[in-house]
């Protein structure tokens, strides 16, 4: 008995599926670049990139400085390149959540606090404004012109602050550099 093979008719062409193997490979892309974007802020210091909290699939180029997040060993590991010379900063995973900047006048990595300065047209909607970002509280210093408005750990400022400048009560929204660890000696 000698076998004959039916002939196939495959249900797509090459073309088809190479056109469907492309497009999911930019969604997929496209998601994770959803995920892990670079954003410009502006702190009470001047303008800072601030990094996403998790690793990048590539790395990006903002305003000429090549960015890049990875995790490498227990670290995540925060790199830019500016002027041919790369600044680097580790955060241990295991730690508290953390939000990183680069400061490109300083050129170096600054931590972020969980918390962003805004200026309000009204200091009375301060509580409205709270429960808008989703924080845990806020402070108001209508004499200096500015309220504190704290944030969950686990929240990106920059990604709140510029949240909160789409609130009509909101004329500005900065985000805050900590400062340097001070030891008395």
């Amino acid at each position: 008995m000698k076998f004959v093979p039916l002939p196939r008719r495959p249900s797509i062409t090459a073309k088809q599926f190479r056109s469907v193997g492309l497009a999911a490979a930019l969604l997929c892309f496209l998601a994770g670049a959803a995920q892990a974007q670079v954003l410009s802020a502006v702190s009470s210091e001047g303008d800072v990139l601030v990094m996403p909290g998790t690793p990048m699939p590539a790395a990006a180029i903002v305003d000429g400085v090549r960015l890049s997040v990875a995790d490498e060993g227990n670290f995540r590991v925060y790199r830019a390149t500016l002027n041919g010379d790369t600044h680097t900063a580790r955060i241990a995973l295991d730690g508290p959540t953390r939000h990183m900047a680069f400061d490109r006048q300083r050129e170096r990595f600054r931590e972020l606090t969980p918390s962003v300065i805004v200026e309000l047209r009204d200091y009375a909607r301060l509580d409205e404004i709270v429960e808008s970002a989703g924080a845990l509280g806020g402070k108001a210093y209508p004499e200096l012109g500015f309220a504190i408005v704290q944030l969950p750990e686990t929240t990106n400022p920059a990604e709140a602050a510029r949240a909160l400048l789409g609130h009509p009560a909101v004329d500005a929204a900065r985000v805050q550099l900590a400062g340097p660890l001070r030891v008395p000696l």
